[in-house]
């Protein structure tokens, strides 16, 4: 079985100040936390890492497993249709943001299993823990039962056939989701979540990166508690 993972590491970095991805975390760039986690999974046979293009020569990549290198576009979802069409034949593509370095070989596991038992999709997620409202120029105009809401982390791991419709479709109707699972979704794809941690977080912000500091001087590495 062929399973491929679309490592995002294209940013432009215009919201972070500069390209968070080469950002040094305990000695290694952002984006070899991730190929650090994905090397130690049987299952998986192929990285793609999506990279900027200015980038791509300058780049070395340390990993046991094939890792091909593909320019990044505009948008995240111009990426992940970018090393999409470099794959000719896969059985499963997960598709992970490697600004989240945190995420563990379980989320890896769980999602590939998840699939493998028919599903279309797994997506990687924690239960909404703070009450989210509704707000229109800055009114509150209601509150969510967050009985039913998650946050939506990566790894997001779906049949390739699949998710390559979605993506032909969504490109067809100039579609622009904000992750992978939507654009399955919209195609009539069944879905399911497998659990995540709160330490599975975007590193977004100067502050995530203090906190990311912070768990990698205490050990915590690439297996964080969940």
């Amino acid at each position: 079985m062929k399973i491929v993972v679309i490592l995002l590491a294209g940013g432009k970095g215009s919201r972070f100040g500069e390209k968070k991805q080469f950002i040094k975390l305990k000695g290694e760039p952002l984006f070899q936390f991730s190929l650090n986690t994905i090397n130690k999974i049987d299952e998986i046979t192929d990285i793609i890492l999506v990279l900027p293009e200015e980038d791509l020569e300058r780049v070395k990549v340390f990993s046991f497993k094939n890792v091909k290198k593909v320019a990044g576009g505009k948008e995240r979802q111009d990426s992940v249709k970018n090393a999409l069409d470099t794959i000719k034949t896969a059985d499963i593509v997960i598709v992970h943001d490697s600004a989240r370095p945190f995420a563990t070989e379980g989320m890896f596991l769980d999602g590939i299993n998840n699939v493998k038992k028919g599903y279309d999709g797994s997506i990687t997620a924690i239960p909404a823990r703070d009450t989210i409202k509704k707000v229109e120029n800055n009114i509150v105009s209601n509150t969510l039962d967050r009985k039913n809401l998650y946050i939506i982390q990566t790894p997001q791991t779906f049949k390739f056939d699949v998710l390559k419709k979605a993506y032909q479709k969504a490109y067809e109707d100039n579609f622009l989701g904000t992750d992978d699972a939507s654009l399955v979704e919209r195609i009539g794809g069944k879905v399911i979540i497998n659990k995540g941690s709160i330490l599975n977080f975007k590193i977004t912000t100067k502050e995530d990166l203090i906190l990311a500091n912070c768990l990698v001087g205490k050990g915590q590495k690439t297996k964080p508690p969940i």
